[in-house]
């Protein structure tokens, strides 16, 4: 994961030559619309979520490194599993299971890259019960092997922040 600050324009994302290991999005689906947030920025919620998510990925790189198959059952066989027990095994495992580096500003930027729409995205997809979303925005941003444990770590991420809003 790269963290950057985020003034000025982003970085040119680079497409692969291996075309095969890319996911094309389907333009019909609304996953990958724009949101109506899109055109002027996100909003105050957003904001703060996102906010809250970059310490995460901040704490996630200062972390060990995990089995990540160990770290998820683990998560599963606790039921009161912390927000920050999610977040960190959810960025931890997103390192090494993405289809290329993320990249997310530091707190409190007030620009946001599109990765982190795509979080967003994502973690507003499991709170709408929309599973088909959330299988399409992990496909396009996660490697095969990585995706059942990533929609668990995603979604107990999701339902842990709207528990832990203050």
């Amino acid at each position: 994961m790269a963290l950057r600050h985020g003034q000025g324009s982003e970085a040119a994302e680079v497409i692969s030559a291996d075309r095969g290991a890319n996911v094309v999005a389907f333009p019909a689906c609304e996953a990958f619309g724009p949101r109506a947030s899109d055109a002027r920025g996100l909003t105050e919620a957003e904001e703060i979520e996102l906010d809250r998510l970059r310490w995460f990925v901040l704490k996630s790189l200062l972390s060990s490194q995990t089995d990540l198959e160990r770290a998820c059952f683990v998560l599963a066989a606790d039921p009161d599993a912390s927000l920050e027990r999610f977040a960190i095994a959810f960025f931890r495992a997103m390192s090494s299971k993405a289809r290329r580096q993320l990249v997310f500003y530091r707190p409190g930027t007030r620009n946001f890259s599109t990765d982190e729409a795509w979080l967003l995205r994502l973690m507003g997809a499991w709170r709408s019960g929309d599973e088909m979303s959330v299988r399409a925005l992990i496909a396009w941003r996660v490697k095969p092997e990585g995706h059942r444990w990533l929609r668990f770590l995603s979604r107990g991420l999701a339902f842990a922040l709207v528990a832990e809003t203050p």
